[in-house]
């Protein structure tokens, strides 16, 4: 029997398409879904969604939900975590309070004082489901979706003996943004990315088998150029987010090669970029769309309601989500590659061992291969490292319960770092600490 598990499936868009791109497959045939989440309303809601979809595809496919994980985890091959821990309330709390320091971020969850506390809310549950997992399904493999990506992997890989993996858009959502910029299909385009989640980079990048960056580089000439893009670029036009390309391709001219993640997040990575207003706003990544995102996914679970209220038909389209490729490959054993985070294990030479890596891996039914990198150019790998050592102290101070390794966290944050001294950042850590205190009873 094959058995995926979706711990987190309230959220609508995430079960929907996964389900969905398996549901499209052929060849592959799963016995049970189940579905977990703690909201019951958005549960019974997404069962719902799912039976009819499969109904739709005509898949004899046993359909359970609940909101007790260890109810359903016994016998499964798959589990996918989509979970988060505190809500949009918790999330405002880590943008608004460094606000008032001075330490304006976009998105705030991967590092620095945003991507720390969303981490530290998470962590506790993510282990759990790893505890219940090695006593009722030891061999199932992980898929995790949820952020921050690195050392939220890194602490699993260590902590556990749970085999997982990290999972994310931007290779293959950027990869699709440059075929747009450059007006050419994604068809015609081959690459060769590793680094690090969210900022990982394209080494090499080609279309119709010819090296792509002296045509980008020429797009980074000027502002005019890479003002027009957005024209052409349809992942964020999507979500209705106006995407202007200006720090990546400044940061492909300074550093030569050009990175995965939106300008939005790379901003908050780095001490170039978010230094004041004016220069957030000149370089159009003021608007906190992930934000706006997360108080409106109520939006598209209501849409889907509706569906199933009215009898429509839904849709189901192939997207580019990894998962449902990678269940295929390890059930049929064609070949599927996908950039994973997985554990560096000298993989990627010049970066830490052990640390979280995003690099390509080749699946098949024998299991997942990640592919040997060797050395990053320098300059990204120094990039790289400045995120890998916040995330390391992130990772201590979890599984070591000390506020003083939350502390140095935030410090070592390139963004903050670059904006407030060690008192300050003291002063904005303790204000977060007594926020989000209920998520940290058990620290020193």
């Amino acid at each position: 029997m094959s058995k995926l598990v979706v711990i987190g499936a309230g959220s609508a868009v995430f079960t929907k398409n996964l389900v969905g791109d398996l549901l499209t497959f052929d060849d592959i045939k799963l016995d049970n879904i189940s579905l977990v989440d703690i909201n019951k309303t958005k549960m019974d809601v997404m069962d719902h969604l799912i039976k009819k979809m499969a109904k739709q595809k005509r898949r004899d496919i046993t359909v359970v939900s609940t909101t007790e994980r260890r109810e359903v985890l016994g016998g499964a091959n798959y589990v996918i975590c989509v979970i988060s821990v505190g809500g949009v309330e918790a999330y405002e709390k880590d943008l608004e309070i460094p606000d008032k320091y001075g330490i304006d971020q976009n998105v705030g969850d991967t590092i620095g004082p945003g991507g720390t506390f969303r981490y530290l809310r998470v962590i506790p549950e993510i282990l759990n489901i790893c505890k219940d997992m090695e006593e009722l399904c030891p061999d199932a493999i992980l898929f995790n979706y949820t952020n921050p990506m690195a050392p939220i992997c890194m602490t699993v890989d260590r902590a556990t003996n749970i085999k997982a993996i990290g999972l994310c858009h931007s290779v293959q959502g950027t990869a699709s943004q440059l075929a747009s910029y450059l007006r050419v299909s994604i068809d015609s385009v081959i690459y060769w990315c590793a680094g690090i989640n969210h900022m990982s980079w394209y080494l090499e990048y080609k279309v119709d088998g010819k090296d792509a960056y002296p045509n980008l580089m020429k797009l980074s000439e000027s502002h005019e150029l890479i003002d027009v893009l957005d024209e052409y670029e349809k992942n964020y036009a999507a979500s209705g987010v106006k995407l202007i390309d200006t720090i990546r391709f400044k940061i492909m001219q300074h550093f030569g090669y050009f990175v995965t993640e939106s300008s939005f997040h790379m901003s908050e990575y780095t001490p170039y970029f978010r230094k004041d207003k004016e220069a957030i706003k000149e370089l159009r990544v003021d608007k906190r769309w992930w934000l706006a995102h997360e108080k409106s996914t109520d939006d598209y679970y209501d849409k889907l309601k509706n569906i199933l209220d009215n009898d429509k038909v839904v849709e189901i389209e192939k997207t580019s989500e990894y998962a449902p490729d990678i269940i295929r490959a390890l059930e049929t054993n064609i070949p599927f590659r996908a950039n994973l985070n997985v554990p560096n294990t000298n993989l990627i030479i010049n970066l830490p061992y052990g640390c979280c890596v995003e690099v390509p891996c080749y699946v098949d039914a024998i299991g997942i291969h990640p592919c040997y990198i060797g050395d990053l150019p320098e300059q990204c790998a120094a990039l790289n490292r400045s995120n890998i050592s916040v995330q390391e102290m992130m990772v201590k101070a979890a599984l070591e319960k000390k506020k003083e390794y939350i502390l140095q966290a935030v410090k070592l944050d390139p963004l903050t770092g670059a904006l407030l001294n060690l008192d300050q950042i003291d002063n904005m850590v303790k204000e977060l600490m007594e926020a989000h205190k209920g998520y940290l009873k058990d620290f020193e």
